[in-house]
């Protein structure tokens, strides 16, 4: 069984791109996005979108929860 492989696609930015956001057709917080933006750069994209990849979906904002731990209680000393 093979694991899907990050695709970005070529993305042409409307006219009006001001009043268009990143989020609605990009995965910010995909593990591959620093990959896709590699590619980009490389093909000599102006953008690319996700929205086609296979993982768009996959990895989603990270919570508190990921940033909590347990620690134990401090007992006053140094």
């Amino acid at each position: 069984m093979s694991c899907p492989q990050p695709r970005p696609t070529e993305f042409r930015l409307p006219l009006r791109a001001e009043s268009f956001s990143v989020e609605e057709h990009r995965n910010v917080h995909c593990r591959f996005y620093g990959g896709c933006i590699d590619v980009a750069v490389r093909e000599d994209w102006d953008s690319f979108t996700c929205a086609k990849c296979p993982l768009f979906q996959q990895d989603g904002a990270p919570g508190a929860d990921q940033y909590a731990f347990n620690q134990p209680a401090d007992s006053g000393r140094p």
